[in-house]
């Protein structure tokens, strides 16, 4: 890794860590613009592939770098975040499932933090060597088949996730709706987490089976829709006729 983008929301507060990067002889471009811009934006490939690593600064608060995570973890480059101390085990797992790679400590050394970046670059390398391999079928048949021949493995609450947006033929379905139709309390803010959690898993699944292009696509604060890209790839039949399948 010699190139990494530290993303934040002040310039000034991650001074300390831009110069521990460049005493590692890392180049380091940070940007508090950036943030912005992907988040409404996106941001065209060329820019990502510059760079082999992301860090999340801890002035980005965790709504946002679940959305920048969102977006980085459909590249080949390693993603960390910035924190003071570690989360807890539980907190760490649902980072992780949403495909952070790991955390940069506020106080850490110049030689762990040497390590860290190292070995998380070159277990990424290692992960899009293993998906580059792997040949992907789309056969026709029924909806469920193409999922399971795609080897799109979900969990219970991720296919039920599915299924309803699924069934929605395509329409915008509520976070609201979701949470509703999968957990028995609803809409709480524990379970609104792990939708974004589950949604962001779901996303990355399809895309490691070779499936391009969003398979969901989020409207912030409002809810989520099975895209095109979802029915002309995986799928095979009109969104008019598709719901017979469930």
């Amino acid at each position: 890794m010699s190139q990494v983008l530290l993303l934040t929301k002040n310039i000034l507060s991650n001074q300390a860590l831009q110069e521990r990067l460049q005493q590692l002889n890392y180049e380091v471009w940070c940007s508090a613009q950036l943030v912005e811009q992907v988040q409404r934006f996106g941001t065209p490939p060329s820019v990502i592939q510059q760079f082999q690593g992301v860090i999340f600064s801890k002035t980005i608060c965790d709504y946002e770098a679940e959305a920048l995570l969102g977006f980085f973890a459909r590249y080949p480059i390693a993603i960390l975040r910035e924190t003071e101390k570690m989360p807890a085990a539980e907190e760490q797992t649902s980072w992780l499932e949403q495909g952070l790679h790991g955390w940069v400590l506020e106080e850490e050394s110049l030689i762990s933090l040497r390590e860290k970046l190292a070995q998380t670059q070159t277990a990424v390398m290692q992960k899009m060597d293993a998906t580059n391999n792997r040949v992907v079928p789309f056969p026709n048949g029924d909806a469920k088949r193409e999922l399971e021949a795609l080897q799109v493995h979900l969990t219970g609450k991720e296919r039920k996730l599915m299924d309803l947006l699924i069934k929605a033929q395509g329409e915008l379905m509520t976070r609201k709706e979701i949470c509703e139709a999968i957990w028995t309390e609803g809409e709480t803010p524990s379970n609104m987490s792990q939708l974004s959690c589950m949604v962001n898993r779901i996303k990355r699944k399809f895309e490691e089976q070779g499936v391009e292009g969003k398979v969901i696509v989020t409207h912030w604060g409002k809810g989520y829709q099975l895209s095109e890209a979802f029915y002309q790839q995986c799928v095979g039949y009109d969104k008019r006729t598709i719901n017979k399948y469930f």
